[in-house]
């Protein structure tokens, strides 16, 4: 698979999932908090665009580029993703103009929310194992099996003496 057959699949999944947890994975002293975001657009060029509530602090305080983790989930999906990336806060009027988003984002920008740009540095996708349906008769053998027939996995024989490995 070629880098654009990878960022559409993670495109594609990102937009069924739609909703993430943004950490902050900055060493500074001031850092954005924790929170759920909602994945606004994902560009060619492999940007996560969204919005996330303006701190108390002030804004150009903040480090311009720091590491974040958004971890994707959807009760109900039988997958979910985790993205590491280099996020920016965009608030430079000039960057706005130039960057490569929709003018229907760059006018929603309010007072309270600022926009931040994730660059995907790694993705790890996660498929849920599906739910066997076992019997009750089969769960109880494998429960009595467990008490009366212990693994000796972390023994091993050596001169018919038993010691820890």
């Amino acid at each position: 698979m070629n880098t654009t057959t990878h960022l559409g699949f993670i495109s594609e999944k990102i937009n069924q999932l739609e909703t993430a947890v943004f950490h902050s994975h900055s060493n500074s002293v001031l850092n954005l908090n924790a929170t759920v975001i909602n994945t606004i657009k994902i560009d060619e060029n492999g940007y996560i665009w969204f919005y996330v509530n303006r701190p108390v602090q002030i804004v150009t305080e903040f480090e311009k580029q720091f590491p974040v983790a958004l971890n994707y989930y959807k009760k109900g999906t039988p997958f979910f993703l985790n993205v590491f990336g280099l996020a920016r806060i965009v608030i430079d009027p000039e960057e706005l103009v130039c960057a490569d988003i929709d003018n229907e984002i760059k006018n929603s920008i309010s007072s309270d929310k600022i926009l931040l740009s994730v660059k995907i540095i790694n993705v790890n996708y996660y498929e849920k194992e599906t739910a066997t349906n076992k019997s009750w008769f089969t769960k109880f053998k494998k429960a009595l099996s467990n008490i009366f027939l212990a693994d000796d996995d972390f023994y091993f024989s050596f001169d018919n003496d038993r010691h820890f490995a």
